[in-house]
């Protein structure tokens, strides 16, 4: 199950929102609008391995950040405010996950 932390859809903060239309706006947003809350079988098994990940200094939405299309991820990090050490944070992921150089360099760039 989710629910909306900011209006979108038509949701308002606080209200439920359906899984599927939660999933894609997690893929949307580079800021979540919507998060997961502990209820349901598949919703409970996933949130006990989430705590430790979000504890982890926001690696949680770094990882999602990346997890867009090459695309989407370079024009993001072109466009976005980010701070030095959250480029940095995603140039260790990308180093070590997925390792796409076009992110790599745009990550890289916008460090310079």
């Amino acid at each position: 199950m989710y629910k909306a932390i900011r209006e979108v859809g038509g949701y308002k903060v606080g209200d439920e929102v359906p899984a599927d239309k939660a999933e894609a706006w997690l893929k949307m947003y580079a800021v979540p609008h919507v998060e997961k809350v502990g209820k349901g079988d598949k919703a409970s098994t996933e949130d006990k391995s989430e705590p430790p990940k979000e504890e982890s200094s926001g690696n949680v939405m770094l990882d999602d950040y990346l997890s867009r299309n090459t695309n989407v991820v370079k024009k993001n990090i072109e466009g976005d405010d980010l701070s030095q050490e959250q480029l940095e944070n995603l140039l260790v992921l990308e180093e070590s996950g997925k390792k796409r150089k076009v992110v790599i360099n745009a990550i890289k760039h916008k460090l310079k």
